[in-house]
């Protein structure tokens, strides 16, 4: 058991060497030499666990997924929102680079996106988690309709959609614009779509 528990924090050792790497060269420029470097351990190692840089940019992917899906769940802890409203916002606040961890993920999430067009199995990830992330709003937005916190009529999938889109048409223009996409506008541009999508229902 604690070899196996020795190896999985190798394994998380190395994804996070591997983030930093792409992070701050791009994914082109990232070899297994500077995930080693980066991890400081040796090639051999990180090859020990990895073949290729292919195996080892989908394991970096999952991990930085996990990382969010982890946020998503931590939000249930203690007493939790107060209401399907402010879970909305938190759980997408969450997904915005509003730190440096989450905005070092979300740099190398860009870096790999136009990768999902060339692997079948790093597309397969990414629309997976996609539709998870999805399905998560949409069940939230469900549960808003019969608290009557928002129309009956909403479509909860296609809100779902729109909000997801959204949320990264934000991070894009964050990370790669600035100007009006600062962080606090960013954060206040989400707050102002939430509160639009929950109006009072009796006035839909």
């Amino acid at each position: 058991m604690a070899r196996t528990a020795d190896h999985e924090q190798r394994r998380r050792q190395v994804a996070q060497a591997l983030l930093r790497s792409v992070g701050r060269r791009g994914l082109a420029k990232t070899t297994l030499a500077d995930v080693a470097d980066e991890a400081g351990v040796s090639v051999g190692l990180v090859q020990s666990y990895f073949r290729t840089k292919s195996q080892l940019l989908r394991f970096g992917v999952e991990y930085m997924y996990k990382q969010g899906e982890a946020r998503l769940l931590s939000l249930a802890e203690g007493a939790g929102p107060a209401s399907v409203r402010d879970w909305t916002l938190r759980a997408a606040e969450t997904l915005l680079p509003l730190d440096d961890e989450r905005r070092l993920e979300l740099t190398v999430w860009l870096e790999f996106l136009p990768a999902t067009m060339a692997d079948p199995e790093l597309s397969q990830l990414h629309r997976t988690t996609t539709r998870q992330l999805l399905d998560a709003f949409a069940y939230a937005f469900g549960e808003g309709r019969t608290l009557g916190e928002l129309p009956p009529a909403l479509d909860a999938r296609a809100e779902a959609a729109a909000l997801v889109a959204f949320v990264d048409g934000l991070t894009l223009h964050h990370l790669v614009t600035g100007a009006d996409f600062a962080e606090d506008a960013i954060r206040t541009s989400l707050a102002t779509y939430v509160d639009r999508l929950f109006t009072d229902p009796e006035s839909s």
